[in-house]
């Protein structure tokens, strides 16, 4: 009873990270892009935006679709009448919702009203961060307007150059602050991996910025690296909690509980690096590929290379859909998995077989058990996580390449709400 009700607190710390409550405010003024960068970061088209006709005169809240816990709201910038400079904090809820972030967010210019709003937010010790959006268009203005084709980087030098003047002019913020320069259909591109990094490290909170790598991280290759690294400080608790399953002396838990682990991880990690079917649907259809093109070249390199991959991922979210809990689906998708599970799974066999012989020794038979337990988990997670990443880089080049997938990419403009 007392190993049962140990594995239920490790399970319980390690998801820990799931209870975050996250408030993060974009502030700005109609059709600059909040909708459209709002939908970059929940990975979804939730927000509707500026091109529909809708123009944000009201506040909206986006719960993220795969964690509640993280919201997005679109919050209007100072507006004489409705939202005035002494009343703003006020107007905006910022006291009742406890906002963690504020991304300060326009097209054109960062103005005095922008300032304001920056200085209260530093004033109250929170992080904010500028946005500058639409750069796509700034650089076609620029190469109309000079009649020539100028180098893409020659031009964001120009703008990044002509922003820090006016901040400068404005005394912007009382600290360093930070801008970064977005195009959101194109969230690989010039700063936007730059800025999720950033509020991910700038979270208070070791849970928070779990929270935030495993819901809003997004892809490229730093952040790849990072969810990475995140994956591997939770091998130990997840190989613990293995171990107090291991510890159990009663023939045959141990395997049930750690196949469960390793299945519940494995989603983990499917969610995290954004790779389950939900997740690889809505990549595709925030960034106008066309349906399927990412999901079967990802299946096929799941079926082809990571065949047990291939096998959690397809059936583990329809046994779960008629159980109640991982430990209880396990048998269901075992049985779906036939000989890739068994081929795969053998170490678990004979791991087996060696804790329950141990477990007929008191006490030191249940100690053997649960290092048994440790390691083989260990071992098994390591090498499904060193798999993940490989099939994480894949599905970033897709992303990387997705403008040249686009139809009639250069007839649709960045929304612009």
């Amino acid at each position: 009873m007392e190993w049962g009700k140990n594995y239920e607190e490790m399970k319980n710390e390690r998801d820990k990270w799931r209870k975050e409550v996250i408030n993060i405010a974009f502030i700005g003024q109609a059709r600059q892009g909040k909708s459209s960068l709002i939908n970059a970061n929940l990975g979804q088209k939730l927000a509707k935006v500026g091109a529909t006709g809708v123009c944000t005169t009201d506040m909206r809240s986006f719960p993220h679709p795969r964690n509640e816990n993280i919201v997005m709201w679109d919050v209007p910038g100072v507006d004489a009448v409705k939202y005035p400079r002494e009343q703003y904090f006020e107007k905006i809820g910022y006291y009742k919702h406890n906002y963690d972030f504020f991304l300060i967010v326009t097209k054109d210019i960062f103005s005095s009203d922008a300032k304001y709003v920056a200085d209260l937010v530093q004033e109250n010790n929170k992080y904010f961060y500028l946005v500058r959006t639409h750069v796509d268009e700034s650089i076609r203005a620029q190469r109309e307007d000079s009649g020539e084709d100028l180098a893409e980087e020659d031009i964001i030098a120009d703008i990044r150059q002509n922003i820090e003047k006016e901040l400068h002019n404005f005394s912007f913020g009382k600290t360093n602050f930070k801008f970064y320069l977005v195009n959101n259909r194109e969230p690989l591109k010039y700063d936007f991996p730059k800025l999720r990094n950033n509020i991910c490290q700038d979270s208070v909170s070791e849970f928070q910025q779990e929270a935030l790598l495993l819901t809003i991280g997004g892809f490229g290759n730093k952040m790849i690296d990072r969810k990475y690294e995140l994956f591997q400080s939770r091998i130990r608790k997840a190989a613990l909690a293995s171990a107090a399953g291991g510890a159990v002396p009663i023939p045959g838990f141990s395997a049930s509980v750690d196949l469960g682990i390793l299945i519940e991880e494995t989603l983990t990690y499917f969610e995290g690096f954004g790779l389950s079917k939900d997740s690889i649907a809505a990549l595709e259809d925030l960034n106008e590929v066309e349906t399927g093109t990412i999901e079967n070249a990802l299946q096929k390199l799941l079926s082809n290379k990571y065949p047990l991959l291939y096998v959690v991922r397809e059936e583990a979210p329809h046994a779960l859909s008629s159980w109640h809990s991982i430990k209880s689906a396990v048998p269901a998708i075992a049985a779906k998995s036939g000989s890739y599970l068994l081929s795969q799974m053998s170490l678990f066999a004979g791991s087996e077989v060696a804790e329950s012989t141990a477990k007929l020794l008191p006490f030191v038979g249940s100690i053997i058990g649960a290092g048994i337990s440790y390691a083989v988990t260990s071992y098994q997670l390591n090498s499904f996580l060193g798999q993940m990443k490989e099939i994480a880089l894949f599905a970033n080049s897709y992303i990387s390449d997705a403008p040249s997938r686009r139809l009639k990419a250069f007839e649709m403009p960045e929304d612009a709400e």
